[in-house]
């Protein structure tokens, strides 16, 4: 099974991906990013990958120098790739695995080994994956995504974000 979760930014995208991940346990093998809000006050400062294994890393910050921007954050592509590559890499030789990448989305695509093996991914008929992609095609690999014959494409809605983790689960499966 290949799913696609898109949706507005905030909607709660990766909160459940993290849910999804926690109930598929040991065959949910990739990432997901996260805010990184400044504890005193509370405002976003970057992003985070945080893989299934528990690492993390910052890869974008607004303290960032990189000529790789996406609004004021700037983002450390060879961070993400540290990260990133070796367990989508790492999802890719295990056989019963379900490869998780939450997103496919502007920062991410700064990196081209990172687009390479998401096409890799979405030209294995046999690989079961869950990906989130913006709403919008913010490039033409979240385009190719889209019209993949075989993935279903769930958008995620205030309507349906409390109810829609036993669907995908049982999807999974």
């Amino acid at each position: 099974m290949k799913i696609l979760i898109t949706g507005e930014p905030g909607i709660g995208k990766t909160t459940l991906i993290k849910k999804i991940v926690e109930r598929l346990g040991k065959r949910a093998v990739g990432f997901w990013t996260e805010e990184v809000r400044d504890r005193e006050t509370g405002k976003r400062k970057g992003f985070k990958i945080v893989t299934t294994e528990g690492k993390e890393k910052l890869f974008a910050s607004k303290t960032f120098t990189s000529n790789k921007l996406v609004g004021s954050y700037g983002v450390n592509v060879e961070r993400f790739e540290s990260e990133a590559i070796p367990i989508i890499e790492k999802a890719m030789r295990c056989k019963d695995c379900i490869v998780i990448i939450d997103e496919v989305g502007k920062m991410e695509l700064f990196s081209k080994k990172f687009r390479e093996i998401v096409r890799e991914i979405l030209n294995d008929k046999k690989r079961k994956y869950l990906i989130t992609i913006p709403i919008r095609d913010v490039h033409k690999l979240v385009a190719m995504l889209r019209r993949d014959p075989d993935a279903t494409i769930i958008e995620l809605t205030k309507e349906n974000r409390d109810e829609i983790l036993e669907d995908i689960v049982s999807l999974l499966d």
